[in-house]
């Protein structure tokens, strides 16, 4: 028989994948938290997770029954609450990048709000680790972009947001209505850092042209690449969704595809998420039509 209190300990060490930490949040020796997890890979018969390097990580089965114990520990709680009449609060958990966050489901977030009590919490992920978050039940729902794995998740699309290149207003490029990746031929650039996915589609796009850039500074985040732009640093690929500061100018970029934002939940999500992620849908469909 499974014990709550091994699921309960398993859950509180998947956060991190740290038996000292785990062992803290749960008022407990980390002998005693280590007997718990032994205990429940014996009785599933597989491991839970493993070691990489210095730390541990967690296998697919681990990333499994963490997402089983989350979700076990809330139909828990939320049926004491019934039995004891007192008022249920909803609770929902989003993973999303900081860019998802201020540009693509800021109104879908505050229009679900408004809709009834519900609890939100916010997780500020990138996208790989948005879809970690999912599997593992840390997150009912995340967003991120199509480019990322997906495999195992339900997944609806958001909105397809076109990309653009951005720079000065002084710039010799702002005195064109239209430009192409050839125009960018000795450009200075301001570039996401080496192996994002949307520093590998620009490497890949000016490949593909022959074309060759100069890297004048590398950014992790649209909100620092622009101001890295408006510093004079350089000219940046970035998604048109983005609020451009006063003094930059944007041109679209027709020759690179849109960028696809998804929402993606678990197999059999709670109907916070189902209702979250619908809200997220009806807002995608206004931003697309803007």
């Amino acid at each position: 028989m499974i014990e709550t209190a091994w699921l309960r300990a398993f859950a509180s060490f998947s956060e991190d994948a740290n038996m000292s930490r785990a062992a803290r949040r749960l008022h407990l020796s980390q002998p005693a938290v280590h007997a718990q997890l032994k205990r429940l890979s014996e009785e599933l018969g597989v491991p839970l997770y493993r070691r990489s390097g210095r730390g541990l990580v967690l296998t697919s089965h681990g990333t499994e029954v963490a997402a089983f114990a989350r979700e076990y520990e809330e139909r828990l709680r939320d049926l004491a609450a019934r039995l004891a009449g007192e008022e249920q609060e909803g609770h929902v958990v989003l993973a999303a990048g900081a860019g998802s966050l201020l540009y693509i489901v800021g109104e879908g977030l505050r229009a679900f709000a408004q809709q009834r009590k519900t609890r939100l919490e916010l997780l500020t992920v990138d996208a790989p680790a948005a879809m970690e978050a999912v599997r593992s039940g840390l997150a009912h729902v995340g967003v991120g972009t199509m480019a990322s794995n997906v495999e195992g998740l339900d997944v609806r699309p958001l909105t397809n947001v076109e990309q653009v290149a951005v720079f000065r207003k002084d710039h010799p490029l702002a005195r064109k209505r239209r430009i192409s990746i050839s125009d960018l031929a000795g450009q200075v650039m301001v570039l996401p850092p080496a192996g994002r996915p949307h520093r590998m589609m620009v490497e890949s796009a000016l490949q593909a042209t022959g074309v060759s850039v100069k890297l004048g500074a590398v950014a992790a985040g649209w909100e620092l690449a622009l101001k890295l732009v408006e510093l004079g640093f350089g000219t940046a690929i970035v998604n048109a969704c983005c609020r451009m500061p006063r003094g930059l100018v944007t041109r679209t970029l027709s020759e690179l595809p849109p960028v696809r934002f998804v929402a993606f939940t678990r197999k059999r999500p709670s109907a916070n998420a189902v209702r979250l992620v619908r809200t997220l849908e009806s807002e995608g469909e206004a931003w697309r039509r803007r």
